[in-house]
């Protein structure tokens, strides 16, 4: 049986070197600048050395450049493609279209990872882009499984789904939380984009249990699911479709919390495709080993692969 991919988010070198020594097949990594909730600000000479030690043991590197790019900052991105280019990474992760025009200007090629967000939806568009030349195909996270497996079905080029972490459920260039500080304090000295390592969160008031990460980047305004992907008892229909590569979302988790989570599924992708009964038979405990290492303030959920979620 193929094996799919493992793909998990690193915060800086040391999580890349314990992620890739915890089993994970390729590192996300990206640059606030050009890639949009990125779990930590990789500069390129951290960019090429962790492209180094991935390399060194097999495993690849991609990097993050989904940003949304207005006219003063799309200028920025053919020299930075070119430096990508230099230092060999395995591929970019993106959604504007500008790439194509800019990687051509370039006379370069280089594996492109479509990501569009939520309009990664359906075969039809996905169909386009393949005949546009990307790599592979990110899924929306708003899809069931049902019609994950189908757009498998209908596309030749690989794609990628997320199966543990948070996602995102919104997103504005707007400064909002800064916004918010200022007007409550009258002042407008606050500048929260400085301060994205702040721990905040949006509670609801008929849900006192609800925890809604919010933060802000050079980016805007980031607000996070409220409730962790948890698909370790699901994995099995993914891998026998032939879906090709399975995203861990590391962000804002603890670098022991991740690693072990990489443990986890490593195990539970390694059963299903070598002695799927044992997977089968473990999959209890796998799932009790992640509650047992799970923050208490966020709960697991397979979002909406099997229904609908409510924000």
């Amino acid at each position: 049986m193929k094996y799919p991919e493992l793909i998990v988010t690193a915060r800086d070198i040391e999580e890349v070197k314990q992620l890739v020594n915890s089993g994970a097949d390729a590192i996300r990594i990206g640059n606030q600048q050009y890639g949009l909730r990125v779990a930590g600000d990789f500069n390129l000479n951290e960019i090429e050395e962790a492209t180094a030690y991935t390399h060194q043991h097999n495993r690849k590197i991609y990097v993050v450049t989904n940003a949304i790019f207005h006219n003063d900052s799309i200028d920025k991105l053919p020299n930075y493609l070119d430096c990508l280019l230099q230092i060999k990474i395995d591929g970019i992760i993106c959604g504007d279209p500008s790439i194509f025009s800019i990687l051509n200007d370039l006379n370069k090629s280089l594996a492109i990872h479509w990501n569009p967000e939520t309009l990664a939806t359906n075969h039809d568009t996905l169909a386009f882009w393949q005949s546009k030349g990307i790599n592979r195909a990110l899924l929306s996270n708003e899809l069931g499984m049902d019609a994950v497996l189908e757009i498998k079905t209908k596309l030749e080029i690989p794609i990628e789904v997320q199966i543990h972490g948070m996602t995102c459920i919104f997103q504005s260039k707007r400064k909002l939380v800064t916004n918010y500080y200022n007007y409550i304090n009258g002042t407008e000295l606050m500048d929260m984009s400085q301060h994205s390592d702040k721990r905040l969160h949006l509670k609801q008031l008929k849900e006192p249990e609800s925890n809604y990460p919010i933060f802000e980047d050079c980016n805007g305004t980031h607000v996070m699911s409220n409730e962790d992907l948890c698909m370790v008892d699901h994995i099995e229909p993914l891998i026998n479709s032939g879906i090709d590569a399975l995203r861990i979302n590391g962000m804002m988790n603890s670098r022991k919390y991740n690693q072990r989570i990489v443990e986890i599924y490593r195990k539970a992708i390694d059963l299903c495709c070598e002695y799927p009964i044992n997977y089968l038979s473990q999959i209890e405990s796998m799932k009790r080993e992640i509650l047992e290492i799970q923050p208490v303030e966020r709960i697991l959920g397979t979002g909406f692969y099997f229904k609908e979620q409510i924000y």
